[in-house]
């Protein structure tokens, strides 16, 4: 299965999820935009008054959070009938390859920006 149908399949996945229990009058992109950016939050938690370099043993909360921003990213995808989600993302970083070439922004360059 290539990256195309994988991301298709997750899509799918999310979106039977959301119609089977009708909450796609609920899943608005506003809705979804702020459930996005409270999941990110929830997300931020796991690293609150941590080290730079802090991982818990335990990476099930974190993987979580993680599925959860994705999973509502696939929503909004699903809600805004963005079909071809795997090339935007191939779009966009070709346009932060021009924006941040490697002789400018690799290794210790990057935090002198």
């Amino acid at each position: 299965m290539n990256n195309h149908n994988e991301i298709k399949k997750l899509r799918d996945i999310v979106e039977k999820f959301v119609t089977e229990r009708k909450w796609k009058k609920y899943h608005t992109p506003k809705a979804l935009a702020i459930a996005i950016s409270i999941e990110s939050a929830e997300l931020l938690e796991h690293f609150l008054f941590k080290e730079d370099n802090y991982l818990p043993d335990d990476m099930v909360g974190i993987e979580d959070e993680m599925a959860d921003i994705f999973i509502y990213l696939m929503s909004l995808a699903n809600t805004l009938d963005i079909k071809k989600f795997f090339e935007i993302i191939e779009r966009k970083m070709q346009k932060n390859r021009k924006k941040y070439p490697i002789e400018k922004f690799s290794g210790d360059n990057y935090k002198k920006q």
